[in-house]
């Protein structure tokens, strides 16, 4: 006993022990510098310059958070000696048509900083860290947080990584320039394995091609040869940053671990403190843009706009992290080099030329945002200091990574300026990458407009135009102007401001006389008004207050289950089209509070007492649920009464270069196309719980067959978002279970029948196939062992990209066995009938079996004549083989035991038309009922597939390589199970009615004694 008690607590000891060492976080421990004397010969100029470091507690943590950077930039300008390979490889594309090109990253994570125990000052501290170099298309990167142990080289299609641990020293030195700021810099000796370059090739990386093979092995070489300088300044502000380093070899340039010097740019973002120096604004950066009435689409806007007390609260949430689009009129920087192409767009300087096409895609990033608002004695002065940065994503890069760089280039602003609640902008001066106050030449305004429209859905506007400081101030025209679209207000529940309504919105109809004429040409005849305005109505019993309004807006949200080609865009993965409204009259946040006047539908002349709302929305590409592009808007009026929406569109067709004059030309308004009419018919609120009721949509251009802009009507089906009352399955449960109840009824009434007729033909009996029978049983008795969902099986032949679809739907529970009571006894009710099917069965091929029998004793010495299924299951089974290989190969995943039961049931009558064949029957062994109704019966599990509510759809990517027509029949596999059935039944169909005719002619007069007459 004694003996165990000491065994326990020695194992306690070790558990402790190992508890106790685990890694939580940053190690804390002393760490052993083995490379000082690497470090003090490389790094003895910056040691000797340094300044003496007091004591600080909490230096530590400072320099760990404050020093580490995430998605950096980083480049080699030499080409002699590369550092990493890339492989684009087979990076999936996830529905884009083509593949972003790669990005140049560096993270840099600060991961041990030495603490002086005595409390003394010092010119240097120790510290080690960890370098993270990575080319890359759209994988994930290595982040801050993260420990890392040894270097490492990871090699795989789409991206490239490359860990380096450093050890070094931190030191601070003063400016030279003697203003005080000074910076701080780490000098540090690295560890890594590099990649061999190959020699003697023109591709120094050949070897890379192979990195898809399981076997495949990168040839590396250990170096300890890599010094790293990165340099910081001491104060955050608009002309200082940035961080600034260099990686070079201390190899001699004929050894193989040799590479040319990195060059590293990113920029401090996180736990930095920004100093705003408004004093040393350029003149004339500060000034407001004028709310003139010109062309101009964005002066001509800043006049309505949001001047309240919450400037921060606006501008972090309406900016932010998001995505804004270039509108055209922007200035395409362009040289001789180029050829003319374009090397920048506006003040922005792109990493490659391209023409003006490849850059109507680029999109504008706020990143970095802070905003400190200024209070006074009195309260809020109706200022706030804000500072951010601006950086343009091209079209060519994958969004998803480059929206968090940190790199300064000149594809960046970083800006600094004052918002005024006078004017409701803020106007910042901007200075471009890293060049310091000389970059600094330009002038950003931004506003929110609080009243929108059809062609102004935006909650932020900004312009960007050049300031000549010298000058005096003096603005050059705008180089660039880019909005901020409006997000569906459906979401904006995901951000929460505390109740408080931070903008007021109101929006302005313009086109509801339009819609309202589109509505009378279409409306329906008089007599089918009252009855389809019943069966659709989708009026809220609440009525038409700002409550009721808000959840018909939500309600009125559609999911589109193709993606057409009108709307295709390239560059966005795996998209699915949504229909979003936006307002309903003058509902627009759902929720904010009501205000007066808020939310009451006027009604439409005309309308015969009917309440006509106007409504505003658009259509919209999501990508993992979160929205991406906006390809039209829509206002018009809705018929809550019959759920017909009647819309004018207008879709954004500018060309990047277009002026006024051009969209004159073309009859756009502000650039848009607005010759669009737009129909939708929401199906029935009830009938949506039990069968697939989609909405129909139809949009049509109405300008001449020889218009640029016109196109071919377009017809679309969408999944509504009705709330189901009753957790999601029930009700299609329901549905499934009755449908099987009808199915076994009706197949039931079927063997009846035929029960039947061969008590009555009692001839015809031995010509019926007992394969045929057994293959009835067998669907009938494996419900009972596997469960009854069965009964609705289904397989289908598609293409393996539908594998996923196909298999899926293979085994649909037909209802939740939950404590329902109707539940309950809809799963008695379909157990019982299943048995009564299959004794029914069974006792058919009692009758057959005892028909062939007596058809021996009455012919025992001419066995021929009486039928035999032997060579009918030879050949059936062999049919059913050639099937279930050719499914395999197609979906490339195997049946389950219900599908492959389930094929059979929908060919059942295979082995009575082998039979037929074989045995040459002229007579009509099967009744028309038993055959033709069986039939139909097996095709209603499949038409009901078609018309059912698909479960998963929310929650699936649309094929966007779906036509236009969305799913109804659009896969010719889904088709080829059903029409084999039929083609079987009328095989059958001809055999009994042609067959004597046709044995007659071609059978010898001694062949015809052997055939069956009736």
């Amino acid at each position: 006993m004694a003996s165990n008690a000491q065994f326990m607590a020695v194992m306690l000891l070790h558990l402790c022990t190992t508890s106790s060492s685990l890694y939580l976080g940053p190690p804390r421990q002393a760490h052993n510098y083995l490379r000082f004397a690497d470090v003090n010969r490389h790094c003895q100029s910056m040691l000797s310059s340094a300044t003496e470091l007091a004591y600080e507690a909490n230096r530590p943590y400072q320099v760990r958070h404050q020093l580490s950077f995430e998605k950096g930039d980083w480049r080699q300008d030499a080409d002699h000696a590369p550092l990493l390979p890339f492989v684009a490889g087979d990076a999936p594309k996830k529905g884009a048509r083509r593949l972003p090109e790669p990005l140049s990253l560096a993270t840099f994570v600060v991961t041990h900083v030495d603490d002086d125990e005595e409390h003394r000052a010092r010119p240097a501290v120790n510290i080690s860290g960890v370098l993270v170099l990575a080319r890359k298309s759209a994988a994930p990167e290595f982040a801050p947080g993260m420990s890392a142990v040894s270097p490492e080289f990871n090699l795989s299609a789409g991206s490239t990584r490359l860990k380096i641990i450093f050890v070094g020293v931190y030191t601070e030195s003063a400016d030279s320039n003697g203003d005080g700021d000074g910076e701080r810099v780490l000098c540090k000796v690295g560890s890594a394995v590099l990649p061999k370059r190959s020699t003697g090739g023109v591709d120094p990386w050949d070897w890379a091609k192979n990195s898809d093979r399981s076997s495949f092995r990168s040839p590396v070489t250990a170096d300890n040869n890599i010094l790293l300088v990165l340099r910081y300044p001491k104060k955050l502000t608009l002309t200082t940053r940035a961080v600034a380093g260099t990686m070079r070899s201390t190899s001699g340039a004929s050894d193989a671990s040799y590479f040319d010097t990195v060059q590293l740019v990113s920029g401090l973002i996180s736990y930095s403190m920004y100093h705003y120096q408004p004093q040393e604004l350029a003149a004339g950066a500060g000034h407001a843009l004028p709310s003139s009435g010109a062309d101009d689409g964005v002066s001509s806007r800043a006049r309505d706009v949001y001047n309240g007390s919450y400037p921060c609260l606006v501008l972090n949430r309406n900016a932010y992290g998001q995505v804004s689009t270039v509108l055209p009129g922007w200035q395409c920087n362009s040289t001789a080099a180029t050829g003319g192409s374009c090397h920048g767009i506006g003040p922005f300087e792109m990493d490659k030329a391209a023409d003006a096409d490849a850059f109507a895609g680029v999109g504008i990033i706020m990143q970095d945002f802070q905003c400190l608002e200024q209070y006074d004695m009195a309260g809020p002065t109706g200022t706030a200091m804000v500072s951010v940065v601006f950086r343009a994503l091209s079209p060519w890069e994958d969004w998803s990574t480059a929206r968090s760089r940190s790199g300064l280039s000149g594809k960046t602003l970083s800006a600094e300026g004052v918002w005024k609640t006078s004017t409701g902008q803020a106007c910042m001066v901007a200075c471009r990458g890293i060049a310091g106050k000389k970059a600094c030449n330009f002038r950003v305004c931004l506003f929110f407009p609080t009243t929108m429209s059809i062609t102004g859905l935006d909650t932020m506007l900004r312009e960007i135009t050049g300031v000549d400081a010298a000058a005096g101030g003096v603005a050059y025209p705008p180089l660039l102007s880019f909005r901020q679209h409006m997000s569906p207000p459906r979401l904006w529940g995901y951000y929460p401001d505390d109740g408080i309504p931070l903008v007021s919105y109101k929006y302005n109809y313009a086109k509801v006389n339009q819609a309202g004429e589109l509505r009378r040409r279409s409306q329906l005849p008089s007599h089918f008004r009252k009855i389809v305005a019943k069966s659709l109505s989708m009026r809220d019993g609440a009525g038409n207050d700002r409550r009721s309004l808000s959840s018909l807006a939500d309600r009125l949200t559609l999911w589109f289950m193709a993606m057409p080609d009108l709307f295709r865009q390239e560059w966005i993965e795996r998209p699915i089209l949504h229909l979003e409204v936006f307002s309903l009259e003058q509902v627009i946040d759902r929720y904010s509070p009501p205000q007066h006047g808020d939310g009451r539908p006027t009604k439409e002349p005309g309308t015969e007492g009917r309440i006509l709302l106007n409504v505003s929305a658009e259509l919209t590409i999501f990508k993992d649920r979160w929205p991406q592009k906006s390809v039209m808007s829509l206002e018009g009026v809705y018929n809550p009464d019959d759920g017909r929406m009647h819309l004018i569109g207008c879709q954004d067709v500018r060309l990047p270069w277009q002026n006024s004059s051009t969209s004159r030309d073309l009859g756009l308004e502000q650039g848009m196309d607005c010759s669009i009419e737009v129909k939708v018919e929401y199906p029935p609120t009830t009938m949506h719980l039990f069968v697939m009721s989609t909405a129909k949509v139809q949009i049509a251009s109405t300008r001449t067959a020889v218009d640029a802009l016109h196109f071919k009507a377009v017809k679309l089906r969408a999944m509504p978002s009705y709330p189901q009352q009753r957790p999601s399955g029930f009700y299609r449960g329901v549905v499934n279970g009755v449908l099987c109840i009808v199915l076994l009824s009706a197949t039931i009434a079927a063997v009846l029948s035929q029960l039947r007729y061969i008590k009555t033909h009692t001839d015809v009996a031995p010509y019926i196939s007992l394969v045929m029978l057994s293959v009835q049983a067998l669907g009938y008795g494996i419900p009972l062992v596997t469960g009854v969902e069965a009964i609705l099986a289904r397989v289908t032949l598609r293409s393996s990209g539908d594998v996923a679809k196909a298999t899926s739907s293979g085994r649909t529970p037909y209802y939740m066995f939950d404590t329902w009571r109707l539940c309950e006894t809809i799963d008695q009710a379909v157990k019982v009938l299943t048995v009564c099917a299959f004794i029914l069965t069974v006792r058919l091929g009692q009758k057959v079996r005892r028909s062939r029998a007596r058809m021996v004793e009455r012919s025992p010495l001419d066995p021929a004549c009486v039928p035999s299924d032997g060579r009918v299951f030879v050949y059936y089974c062999g049919v059913h083989l050639v099937l279930f290989v050719l499914i395999l190969a197609l979906n490339r995943e195997a049946m389950a035991v219900e599908q492959q039961v389930a094929l059979m049931q929908d060919l059942f009558l295979l082995p009575q038309a082998i039979g037929n064949a074989v045995w040459r029957i002229n007579c009509r062994p099967l009744k028309g009922s038993f055959y033709v109704g069986v039939t139909f019966l097996r095709l209603l599990p499949h038409a009901y597939e078609y018309g059912g509510p698909p479960a998963d759809f929310r929650s699936r990517s649309v094929d966007v390589n779906a036509g236009s027509q969305g799913r109804f029949f659009a896969k010719a596999g889904d088709m080829v199970i059903p029409l084999a059935a039929v083609a079987l039944a009328l095989v059958v169909h001809a055999q009994q009615r042609c067959n004597y005719a046709i044995v007659s002619r071609m059978g010898k007069p001694e062949q015809k004694k052997l055939h069956h007459i009736f």
